[in-house]
């Protein structure tokens, strides 16, 4: 999983991001290996499931916001794709436009 599976230190796991996302997942084999993730662990999942998932996930998964480069935890990763910036980023946006 690369990075993504690296951004554990923030204190949610990747098992528990999958627990989030799942239910926006419409592709039932991307949806069963994500349940399988979540029961088993993505390090218990064969390559090719961690190849699928990996890329079944793709629109939910930012390493790093597109404007500072900062490495975004599971927590953020949300609002880091909805905003297109991480909290920082969006924070410092709003104050410039509220000015």
């Amino acid at each position: 999983m690369g990075r993504a599976k690296e951004m554990l230190e923030a204190g949610m796991t990747f098992e528990e991001y999958l627990k989030d996302i799942v239910e926006n997942i419409y592709d039932s084999t991307i949806e069963g290996i994500i349940k399988l993730a979540i029961d088993k662990g993505f390090d218990n999942l064969s390559e090719k499931q961690q190849f699928i998932l990996k890329n079944g996930i793709s629109d939910y998964i930012v390493e790093e916001c597109p404007n500072c480069g900062i490495k975004i935890n599971y927590e953020d990763m949300d609002e880091t794709i909805n905003n297109g910036r991480c909290y920082d980023c969006q924070s410092h946006w709003e104050r410039i436009e509220a000015e």
